[in-house]
């Protein structure tokens, strides 16, 4: 992804400089400017909402949370796919993700994939939970997307509220998919994998 970056940053200035060589250094100074600011300004936020987090699992409250979306995670992954302790990251990971904070997921979920690779026997391979959690996290479902309303703020938005609806609708409906497809693809290769064990048995 880095070299990406740097071809299409090398390749635009390389474009500037022969269209308008005179604001080549200027588009750089406020294209970093703008960065900089946008990141402080979603550094608070961040900063609150992983604050949160952290105090919720010192108080025991992932525990309940855990509990509380038991029965959605085990319907989503199985109950005798995962752990008790990947299920406590798992639940916490959607429920970052549910508030639209897909940075503060994110640790959530690297250490879900951690706990999900203790069971798994081929330590090289990816599991079924483990597709699972990748697609949910990717599809992204959100009550309240936090990041995109701070960044439609940051922007001059006068109302970066407007994008809770269409989020909700086209977050719950990504989801659906994704989920449904890894089950049936999971279902298949399962279907498959035992008729070669009946063919070698």
């Amino acid at each position: 992804m880095n070299k990406v970056w740097i071809f299409i940053i090398t390749a635009s200035v390389c474009v500037l400089m022969f269209v308008d060589p005179s604001s080549v250094l200027t588009g750089l100074t406020a294209a970093s400017n703008r960065a900089v600011k946008l990141s402080l300004e979603l550094l608070a936020i961040y900063a609150i909402w992983i604050g949160i987090f952290t105090i919720l699992e010192q108080t025991g409250i992932t525990k309940w949370l855990s509990k509380l979306l038991s029965p959605l995670v085990n319907f989503i992954f199985g109950k005798k796919n995962i752990s008790d302790e990947t299920r406590k990251y798992v639940s916490m990971n959607i429920s970052a993700n549910m508030l639209g904070m897909g940075s503060a997921a994110t640790p959530l979920g690297i250490k879900a994939i951690e706990s999900m690779n203790k069971d798994n026997p081929d330590k090289t391979t990816v599991t079924y939970p483990m597709t699972m959690l990748i697609i949910i996290c990717c599809t992204v479902l959100q009550f309240l997307p936090t990041t995109i309303m701070g960044l439609m703020s940051s922007a001059g938005s006068k109302n970066p509220s407007s994008i809770v609806f269409p989020s909700i609708l086209a977050s719950i409906l990504s989801t659906i998919t994704g989920v449904l497809l890894v089950k049936i693809s999971h279902f298949i290769s399962s279907k498959i994998k035992g008729g070669k064990n009946k063919k070698n048995g």
